[in-house]
């Protein structure tokens, strides 16, 4: 072998390794929820923990807090702030007739109502959603960072 090549070899790696690195994102130092893919992911996981559907969703000190209707009941889901690893769970008793009908009645789940507000282009993180009743109108209500918040509706998932 020539002197050259273990130098060829070592650059190669080095720029691979350098190249990799740029790829990589960065991420937050605190561990708080950011964004609205953390904020689906939450809701998608707390619904396969519960066996259910998310009706409300809410950062919470470095976590997602997400209430879930199963069964006739409410669980409350703590999930990690990355949406990926249920904290804890608990039965949050009874799931209020009205409620369960609303939730039932939705054709869009509350993930979707999600990226739809996010899709608006506001750039704002994802605070606080939940599914409300006014009158006969039924709409996912997204609240975003900067006092900005979304309605979707549940029916249909136009914005209004």
């Amino acid at each position: 072998m020539s002197p050259s090549r273990p130098s060829a070899a070592v650059m190669l790696l080095a720029a691979s390794v350098f190249t990799l690195a740029a790829c990589v994102p960065l991420t937050p130092a605190s561990d708080t929820p950011t964004n609205d893919r953390e904020a689906v992911r939450a809701i998608t996981t707390a619904e396969s923990a519960a066996g259910g559907r998310a009706f409300q969703l809410e950062a919470d000190d470095g976590a997602w807090e997400v209430h879930v209707g199963s069964g006739g009941r409410e669980v409350e889901v703590r999930v990690s702030s990355d949406g990926g690893e249920v904290r804890s769970s608990t039965d949050g008793g009874t799931l209020d007739a009205e409620d369960r009908s609303a939730l039932d009645a939705a054709g869009t789940t509350l993930a979707d109502a999600v990226r739809i507000a996010a899709a608006q282009g506001t750039g704002g993180a994802v605070e606080e959603a939940e599914l409300q009743r006014d009158g006969t109108a039924t709409t996912w209500s997204i609240d975003l960072t900067g006092g900005v918040t979304v309605r979707v509706s549940a029916t249909d998932g136009s914005v209004g």
